[in-house]
């Protein structure tokens, strides 16, 4: 019959288009642990600097940043289709100038194409997803980033070791987001076709956009400043040994998207808010614990707990952003959120690294604490307006 023929060729459409957001979001993590691993072939091959890293990671963030936060504006210009057809293609040009790269100004450029391709496909992904999905895909999105963020460092280093160049890393992530713009290209039709959530518009939706991008900003300081610094904590006063500190930090990350995983099968179980809700009591919570038990608890159950608790947070609040700011709102507000965790995963962890430089490394467990309680603060009053 034509109606069960129409609902067939709609779930073809929509398995279709969720193949390739998730392959969206693997080739979006896949440069994310490359350039560290291979700048020391880098600076060897091209005489460059030691700090030179520093140089390119700012280039690549200043784009990045610029990218996400005027995402909902070129959006309402160029449309669904090419607000993610575009930037999958910069990220490849950004990823083929690298492997190509024979010297400092060049290698600078590539970062920062790449930096604007990674930034408005990040962005534009998570806004589509939020306008036409549910919290459970929204979920494997982050997931799938985590998977491609964990296969960047083995893809680079088996081209340094097993081929012997750094440039055959980056141009298969090149090669990868060639697919995932090929895959947009293909089925633009669906893209543009598929149905988006009918959401009211918020009657205090400025005020509840500002909660989102404090919100972003505190919450990826956390996730970053307990994952980069964890491990400095635990053996700046030889109180662990190397291998437990590093084992604590892989079961932060490890429960990091396990619990994105967990999200996408049974996200549907509790409302978006009440997720909401345990992330940010959690955080609070294993943050607390972190700072008050013996410093092997803290190492091997209050920073992995912390991890699990915060996994939920981003997918859940994107998901939820376009029900607070209003349907049209939604695409830019994104665009800002990720923005501003852009900007305080740049900026908190290097203000705790100085805090814990001044006072001692021990005061990570309060920062992260303050930290903590500041991103509930922000999300009961976010709630209240809500």
């Amino acid at each position: 019959p034509p109606k069960q023929l129409d609902r067939l060729r709609a779930v073809r459409a929509r398995r279709r288009t969720a193949a390739a957001a998730i392959g969206a979001l693997v080739a979006l993590g896949l440069p994310t642990g490359m350039l560290g691993v291979a700048w020391p072939s880098i600076r060897d091959a091209l005489g460059a600097p030691l700090a030179g890293l520093g140089v390119l990671l700012t280039a690549m963030t200043i784009a990045q940043f610029g990218a996400s936060t005027f995402s909902g504006a070129i959006r309402d210009r160029i449309g669904t289709t090419l607000v993610l057809l575009l930037p999958a293609l910069l990220a490849a040009i950004g990823l083929a100038l690298f492997a190509v790269a024979t010297d400092w100004i060049v290698i600078t450029l590539a970062a920062a194409v790449l930096g604007a391709g990674v930034g408005l496909l990040d962005a534009a992904v998570n806004t589509e997803a939020a306008l036409r999905r549910g919290v459970r895909f929204m979920a494997a999105l982050h997931a799938a980033w985590a998977a491609g963020a964990s296969l960047g460092p083995v893809i680079i280093t088996f081209a340094i070791v097993g081929i012997g160049s750094w440039r055959a890393g980056f141009a298969v992530s090149g090669i990868a987001f060639v697919v995932v713009a090929s895959a947009i290209y293909l089925l633009r039709t669906d893209l543009e076709q598929a149905p988006q959530h009918p959401t009211a518009p918020a009657t205090s939706g400025i005020s509840l956009l500002l909660s989102g991008i404090a919100l972003m900003f505190v919450y990826v300081g956390v996730e970053l400043g307990a994952g980069q610094w964890a491990y400095t904590r635990f053996t700046a006063a030889a109180e662990l040994e190397t291998t437990t500190a590093a084992t604590a930090v892989f079961f932060y990350w490890a429960a990091l998207g396990a619990g994105r995983i967990v999200l996408a099968i049974v996200g549907d179980r509790l409302s978006a808010r009440r997720w909401l809700d345990l992330s940010v009591g959690g955080a609070v919570i294993a943050t607390l614990a972190f700072t008050v038990l013996p410093v092997d608890l803290a190492a091997l159950v209050a920073l992995p707990c912390l991890g699990a608790s915060l996994s939920v947070f981003v997918p859940v609040l994107i998901y939820l952003t376009p029900q607070r700011v209003g349907h049209d709102a939604a695409p830019r507000a994104i665009g800002y959120m990720v923005a501003a965790g852009m900007l305080g995963g740049a900026t908190i962890p290097a203000t705790i690294g100085v805090v814990m430089q001044t006072a001692g490394v021990a005061t990570l467990g309060p920062a992260l604490a303050l930290l903590a309680l500041i991103l509930a603060a922000i999300h009961v009053a976010a709630s209240r307006r809500s």
